[in-house]
C-alpha cells in the first residue's frame, strides 16, 4: 500500500479496476437481468365464479420454463367487493413458497393485474397458483387451451377440474441478459475505459509537471471515499425522504443512525493511516510480507472448512449431509497442503502422483458416474468427484509425512532454521487426546465419523507441529475463524431476509437460533480474544481515541458478532455467549489485573455503536438483493418468501424487535403487536376492520356488532394482523397433545429448558460400558428423543460411560493447558488465549447442545484451535 506510482499509473488502475467489476457484473456473476413473458396463449372466452370468502379456492397448474418467476400477471374482469386479490404460490409438493396480497385499485379494471413473486424455482416442475379473496370478491378471465400448451396444467374450482379453460395469465420470468446484450455491454465498458485510459496518458504528456507521485493507498483512498459518499447517501435518501423502506418515525430515525454509523466505521477504514500504532498492537503488521499471501490462502481454507462444517448443520438428508462432509474435508486438506515449502511441494514424487492419481481419478469417475438417467444422478456424482479429490490431495499429505519419517530416521532429529537441534514430543494433552482418538474409534458402534475426525486432525496436527512456521498459527488462526464469520455475514446480507414474523428471531446463515447460538459462541470467544489482546496491550492511562484507533477493528467484529447474538433472541445464546466471555475475562484478569473495568467498558461501548449498524445492514441489504435463502425448516413468513416490496411490514421493524425481546427476554407483557398487511382494509388508529368478510362496508355489514342484536361476530384474522406473541412451530410441537408428558410442567428449570431436563433423564437411565448402535432414547411419553441436547450425555450414550469421562478429562486439560499456554506466551502470543476461550465456549454450549460431531463447526473449531498444545518441541 505505500509503494509510490505516477498519477498517471494510478488512474489507468483505478478506471481499469472499475472497468473489470463492471464486466465481472454481468459475465460471470450475471448480476443484470432481463424479464421474459411467457404465456399459454389462447382467447378470453369466459370468467370464473365469484372468488369471495365462501369461494376461494381457484387453482392452476403450471409448468416453470426458468428458474427466476418474476411476475404472474392475472386478468382480473371486475372487482365487486373491496379492493385486495391474493394468491398463493405452491410448489409440486404442495409446499406453500409464497403469500401475496395486491392492491387493484393500482390498475385499470378489467385488466391484468400484476402479482409480484420474484422467486427462485425449479425448471421443469409443476406449480401451482391458489387465488383468494381478502375481504373482496372478484372474477377471473378464462382462456380456451390451445392444442400446444405444454406448459400449463390443471384448473380447479373448488377442487374439482375445469375442462378446456385455464385462467388468462402471464409468467414472466427473470432471466440473465442474453450473450449478444453482454457482450455489447462489456465491450461499450471496455471502450470506455480505454478512451479514459487514452485521455489520461495524452493530458499527463502535455502537462508532466501535474504526473506527480502518490502511493497507492492514496490513490485507494481517491478512488473509495467517493464511491462511498454515493452509495451511503443514496441509501440514507432512500430511508428518507423516500421513505423506500419504512414509513414509520421511530424506523426511519434508527435506520438513518445506524447507516451514519457505518459510514463513519467505513470512512474511518478508507482514510486512517496504515502505519504502525504508537501504542498497543498489530497482528498483522507483525507478519512478514513474503508470508502474508501463504497465510491469507490457509486462512481462506479454514474459513471455508467452518463454511461446509456450517452447510452439514443445515442439510436435513444424508445425499446433502456427504456432500457437505467432503467438501469440508477437501478444504482442510488443502489448508494443510498449504503449509508446504516449494521444496515440499514442488518434487518429482508429488509431480508423479498428481499426474498418475489424476488420471486413474478420471477413469475411475468415468467407469463409476451414474448415467443421468439415474435418480439424483448429480448429487452421486459430485460425492464421487470429492471422493477423488480427497484421495488426490490425500495422497500429496501421506508422501510428505513419509518423506518426514525417512529424514527422521536418517537424522533421528530435525532442524530449526537456526540449526539447532530439536526432537518432536507430544504433550501430556496430546497423550490425552491421543487415548480420547483411540477409544472413540474402538468403541465408534457402527460410526464412520468418528475414524474421519481421528484421521483428519492427527494428520493436521503432525502437520502443524512440523511446520517450520508455526509460531504465527494463532494469528491464522484467529484470521480463519473471523474470515469465516465476514463470509456467512455477506452470505446474510445477501440471502438471509430479516424477518419479523412467524418466530420473529434470526437465525443467521442456519435453519434455527439453536445452531446459531452454537455458531456465534465460539465466534463470540475468537472475537473476545483479539479485542482483548488489544485492549490489555495498550498502555495504562489510554484515552478512548488511541484506544479506537488500536482496535477499531476489532471492536466493530466484536459488536456486529454480539449484535447477531441479540437478534437470536434466544435464551439459550445469551446464557453461553454471556458465560463463555465472562470466562474469558476471567482468565485475562488472572494475568491482567486492573483491567476488568476497562474490558467491559469497551465491550460495551462496541455493543452499543454496532447494534444499530447491524441491524440496519441486515434490514436493508437482504431485501434490496430480492434472492432469499430458505431453508426447508425455516418459520420465515409466508408473505416474504419471495422479492418482498423492500417496505412490507414484515420484515422486523424497531417496534417489533423490541416488543419480542421484552416478551422473550425479559418477560414482560407488552400486548400484542399489530401492524396489517392489507393496511387499506383497516382503520390505521384504530385497527377496526373497513370492510367485512365479503368486502362489504363494516359499517353497513352484519358482522358489525352496531348492526347485529347478536353482538359482534366478526374477529380480526391472522392472516390480516401481524401478531408479536404468537408460538414457532417447535414451540406449538412441544405443546401438543400427543406429547404430554415430554415436558415435566412442575419443574421450573423442564419447562425454561424446552424440557431438556426430561431428555437429560431419559439418557442418563440408558448409560452403559460400550455405548449403542443407534442414536435416540425413549422419552417418557414414548417419543424418541433424536439426540440428548447434551455433548457430555451424548458421547457417554454414544460410546459408552469410560469414553465419556475421557472425553471430559480431554477437554478439562484442554482448557487447563490452553490457559497455561497463554500465561506462558500471553507477551509474545497474546492471541493465544483463542485456545481456553474456543474450549470455554464448547463446553458450555455443550451443557445444552450436541455439539461434539466431526462435522459441527463448533467440533472443528475445537479441534482446530487446540492444535499448539498436542505436540512440544524440546531440546536435546
Amino acid at each position: 500500500m505505500r509503494k509510490i506510482i505516477s498519477k498517471s499509473t494510478a488512474v489507468k488502475a483505478v478506471v481499469l479496476i472499475l472497468a473489470l467489476i463492471g464486466i465481472l457484473l454481468i459475465w460471470p456473476f450475471r448480476i443484470f437481468s432481463s424479464v421474459l413473458e411467457t404465456s399459454a396463449g389462447g382467447t378470453i372466452v369466459g370468467e370464473t365464479d365469484r372468488i369471495n370468502h365462501e369461494h376461494d379456492n381457484i387453482m392452476q397448474e403450471f409448468i416453470t420454463r426458468y428458474d427466476r418467476l418474476s411476475s404472474v400477471d392475472v386478468y382480473v374482469t371486475r372487482v365487486e367487493n373491496g379492493r385486495y386479490i391474493t394468491c398463493l404460490l405452491y410448489d409440486e409438493n404442495g409446499v406453500n413458497q409464497l403469500k401475496v396480497y395486491v392492491d387493484t385499485q393500482e390498475f385499470q379494471i378489467p385488466g391484468y393485474v400484476t402479482i409480484p413473486m420474484e422467486v427462485n424455482v425449479e425448471v421443469g416442475k409443476h406449480y401451482t397458483l391458489k387465488f383468494q379473496n381478502c375481504r373482496s370478491k372478484y372474477c377471473l378471465a378464462l382462456e380456451d387451451v390451445p392444442a400446444d400448451s405444454e406448459y400449463v396444467g390443471t384448473l380447479t374450482d373448488e377442487f374439482v377440474p375445469v375442462e378446456g379453460r385455464h385462467l388468462a395469465a402471464r409468467y414472466n420470468y427473470r432471466i440473465p441478459l442474453s450473450k449478444k446484450m453482454s457482450l455489447l455491454i462489456m465491450s461499450i465498458i471496455a471502450a470506455i475505459a480505454a478512451l479514459i485510459c487514452f485521455l489520461s496518458d495524452l493530458y499527463y504528456k502535455k502537462n508532466p509537471d501535474k504526473n506527480d507521485l502518490v502511493t497507492v493507498w492514496k490513490t485507494v483512498k481517491h478512488a473509495a471515499n467517493p464511491i462511498a459518499v454515493l452509495v451511503f447517501g443514496a441509501l440514507m435518501i432512500m430511508v428518507f425522504p423516500l421513505r423506500i423502506f419504512d414509513s414509520r418515525p421511530l424506523d426511519i430515525i434508527f435506520y438513518e443512525l445506524g447507516l451514519a454509523i457505518t459510514a463513519a466505521i467505513v470512512f474511518y477504514a478508507i482514510n486512517h493511516k496504515a502505519v504502525k500504532h504508537q501504542v498497543g498492537i498489530s497482528f498483522w503488521q507483525s507478519l512478514k510480507n513474503e508470508d502474508r499471501l501463504q497465510y491469507i490462502l490457509i486462512m481462506f481454507s479454514m474459513a471455508m472448512a467452518i463454511w461446509y462444517a456450517c452447510q452439514y448443520m443445515n442439510d436435513l438428508y444424508d445425499i446433502y449431509h456427504e456432500i457437505s462432509l467432503r467438501h469440508m474435508a477437501i478444504w482442510l486438506l488443502v489448508a494443510m497442503l498449504l503449509t508446504f515449502s516449494l521444496k515440499e511441494a514442488l518434487n518429482i514424487y508429488n509431480l508423479i502422483w498428481v499426474v498418475a492419481s489424476g488420471i486413474y481419478g478420471i477413469r475411475f469417475y468415468g467407469l463409476n458416474k451414474l448415467p443421468e438417467t439415474e435418480k439424483e444422478y448429480d448429487l452421486h456424482n459430485l460425492i464421487l468427484k470429492c471422493g477423488i479429490i480427497i484421495v488426490i490431495l490425500g495422497g500429496l499429505l501421506v508422501l510428505n509425512f513419509v518423506r518426514i519419517l525417512v529424514l527422521s530416521i536418517r537424522e533421528k532429529r530435525f532442524h530449526t532454521n537456526h540449526g539447532e537441534k530439536k526432537c518432536l514430543r507430544p504433550t501430556a494433552f496430546g497423550v490425552v487426546l491421543l487415548v480420547f482418538f483411540v477409544l472413540l474409534v474402538a468403541m465408534r458402534n457402527t460410526r464412520l465419523w468418528g475414524i474421519y475426525l481421528v484421521i483428519t486432525f492427527v494428520c493436521f496436527y503432525i502437520r502443524i507441529a512440523v511446520w517450520g512456521k508455526n509460531k504465527d498459527y494463532y494469528k491464522i488462526l484467529s484470521g480463519g475463524f473471523m474470515m469465516n464469520f465476514a463470509i456467512s455475514l455477506l452470505f446474510s446480507w445477501a440471502h438471509r431476509y430479516f424477518a419479523g414474523y412467524v418466530s420473529g428471531r434470526f437465525a443467521f446463515i442456519f435453519h434455527t437460533v439453536t445452531v446459531t447460538a452454537e455458531y456465534l459462541t465460539f465466534m463470540g470467544a475468537v472475537a473476545t480474544v483479539m479485542l482483548v489482546a488489544k485492549i490489555v496491550a495498550l498502555p495504562k492511562g489510554t484515552n478512548l481515541k488511541d484506544m479506537f484507533i488500536s482496535a477499531w477493528k476489532e471492536m466493530t467484529l466484536f459488536g456486529f458478532i454480539m449484535s447477531y447474538a441479540i437478534f437470536t433472541v434466544s435464551r439459550t445464546a445469551y446464557l453461553a455467549i454471556a458465560v463463555s466471555t465472562l470466562l474469558v475475562i476471567l482468565v485475562v484478569i488472572s494475568c491482567h489485573r486492573k483491567q476488568f473495568f476497562r474490558i467491559v467498558g469497551v465491550f460495551i461501548i462496541s455493543l452499543i455503536v454496532c447494534f444499530p449498524a447491524a441491524f440496519t445492514l441486515q434490514r436493508i441489504f437482504p431485501a434490496m438483493a430480492a434472492d432469499p435463502v430458505i431453508y426447508a425448516i425455516d418459520d420465515t413468513d409466508e408473505f416474504i418468501r419471495g422479492g418482498a416490496a423492500w417496505d412490507s411490514t414484515n420484515f422486523m421493524c424497531v417496534e417489533r424487535f423490541g416488543n419480542l425481546f421484552a416478551t422473550k427476554i425479559l418477560g414482560a407483557d407488552m400486548g400484542e403487536y399489530e401492524f396489517p398487511v392489507d393496511v387499506y382494509n383497516y382503520d390505521s388508529e384504530t385497527g377496526e376492520p373497513l370492510y367485512d368478510y365479503y368486502g362489504r362496508p363494516y359499517d353497513e355489514s352484519p358482522d358489525n356488532p352496531a348492526n347485529s342484536d347478536q353482538g359482534r361476530l366478526d374477529v380480526v384474522p391472522l392472516e390480516g394482523l401481524l401478531v408479536a406473541n404468537g408460538f414457532t412451530r417447535a414451540e406449538y410441537m412441544m405443546l401438543m397433545d400427543d406429547l404430554v408428558g415430554y415436558v415435566d410442567t412442575s419443574n421450573a428449570l423442564d419447562v425454561i429448558s424446552n424440557g431438556r431436563i426430561t431428555i437429560f433423564r431419559s439418557y442418563f437411565r440408558n448409560l452403559n460400558l460400550w455405548g449403542h448402535d443407534e442414536m435416540g432414547a425413549e422419552l417418557p411419553n414414548g417419543e424418541i428423543a433424536l439426540h440428548a441436547h447434551n455433548t457430555y450425555l451424548q458421547v457417554a450414550y454414544d460410546n459408552g460411560i469410560i469414553v465419556g469421562i475421557v472425553f471430559i478429562i480431554m477437554l478439562v486439560m484442554a482448557l487447563i493447558c490452553g490457559i497455561v499456554y497463554y500465561r506462558n506466551n500471553r507477551k509474545n502470543e497474546p492471541l493465544s488465549l483463542i485456545t481456553a476461550a474456543v474450549v470455554i465456549g464448547f463446553m458450555v454450549a455443550g451443557v445444552s447442545e450436541w455439539v461434539f460431531q466431526y462435522c459441527n463447526p463448533m467440533t472443528v473449531a475445537l479441534m482446530l484451535s487446540i492444535a499448539p498444545i498436542t505436540f512440544k518441541v524440546k531440546e536435546k
